[in-house]
């Protein structure tokens, strides 16, 4: 019997959760496109905000269930509060995360996460401390992304971001708008959106995870899937896995309406 293959690991992933979450809590929300990436030979870091939160910084209220709210661990990258708006405490956390588990390949963010990766893509190489970072960076994955607008975050808007960026953006999102996050877009030379009929999350339906991973093969190797062709008895099961999984999600859509 041959000995099972090891799958090689094509590169690191850093993930960049949103508001009041962190890095354990968001690897759990973000667990499909985490075991997708998995799948498709490709580790990722999930790392915390350099804030942690406290009930006054809140702008909205937040159920602990009976936990302290101190346990909750939640975390945050920028303060919400206009006055107290500080990148720099940000920057340091994706420059000590590059030392320890960089170089990375890839990045993703959701939210204020994906706020923090728009605003630094242009600048990688010099946020990191390493030259040669942009050069092993090949992607970004952003969920509801925007650009931030305090005066202090306009130099970091000065370039067009030039890496292949994949925005995914829900339709039905309404904290982050699919407006708000089309001005990120228009940053972007080289951009590709998605988009699902949810809201403010990050989706874990098969279609939209395999559209994500072959959007990521193909910028990263030119190619859909590991051998480069699909063979026509795994396109058969795929779209009839992709057909109930649009039915099943058609009925819950239809559910919103009902009392």
């Amino acid at each position: 019997m041959t000995p099972k293959q090891v799958k090689q690991i094509k590169g690191t992933v850093l993930v960049l959760h949103g508001f009041a979450q962190n890095g354990k809590s968001f690897a759990i929300k973000a667990s499909g496109i985490r075991k997708a990436f998995k799948k498709a030979g490709y580790h990722t870091v999930f790392i915390d905000g350099p804030l942690k939160l406290e009930p006054a910084d809140m702008p909205f209220e937040v159920k602990t269930n009976g936990t302290p709210f101190a346990d909750l661990n939640l975390r945050g990258w920028t303060y919400t509060q206009p006055d107290r708006f500080n990148i720099q405490p940000s920057l340091d956390v994706v420059r000590e995360a590059y030392k320890e588990h960089g170089p990375f390949i890839g990045l993703m963010g959701f939210s204020q996460g994906a706020g923090v990766l728009g605003a630094i893509l242009s600048r990688y190489a010099e946020v990191v401390g390493d030259e040669k970072a942009a050069d092993y960076l090949k992607f970004a994955l952003i969920y509801s992304g925007f650009v931030y607008t305090d005066k202090s975050m306009e130099k970091f808007y000065d370039k067009k971001i030039e890496l292949p960026t994949l925005h995914l953006m829900g339709e039905l999102d309404t904290v982050v708008s699919n407006d708000r996050s089309q001005k990120l877009v228009d940053r972007c030379l080289n951009s590709t959106i998605m988009r699902h009929p949810g809201g403010h999350y990050v989706p874990s339906t098969k279609p939209l995870l395999r559209s994500e991973i072959a959007w990521v093969q193909n910028v990263v190797d030119g190619k859909n899937n590991e051998d480069g062709e699909e063979k026509p008895e795994d396109a058969k099961k795929k779209a009839a896995e992709d057909k109930k999984e649009l039915d099943d999600l058609a009925k819950q859509m239809a559910k919103l309406g009902q009392a």
